[in-house]
């Protein structure tokens, strides 16, 4: 499934580029972390799939900082109709 996840993400990425918004490679980002959690996860024996992931504070970082390239706004500014 990781390799799954990781060859979506490369199809993305190849689609994404050439477009040159770099609010739209934010989504790739968010992608690359959710990705890395998932391998810490199977490495520690869990299955993320029913497990879960447990995000670290610098995944966070790196999530929030993506989502707000992303959207203009923090995650917690975020309004509908904005």
């Amino acid at each position: 499934m990781q390799r799954r996840m990781g060859a979506i993400v490369s199809v993305f990425e190849v689609r994404s580029d050439p477009l040159g918004n770099k609010s739209f490679s934010a989504f790739r980002e968010m992608m690359d972390v959710y990705i890395e959690m998932c391998g810490r996860e199977l490495k520690q024996g869990r299955d993320f799939v029913t497990g879960g992931i447990k995000p670290t504070a610098a995944d966070i970082e790196r999530i929030e900082a993506a989502f707000t390239k992303a959207f203009g706004v923090a995650p917690g500014e975020l309004k509908a109709g904005d």
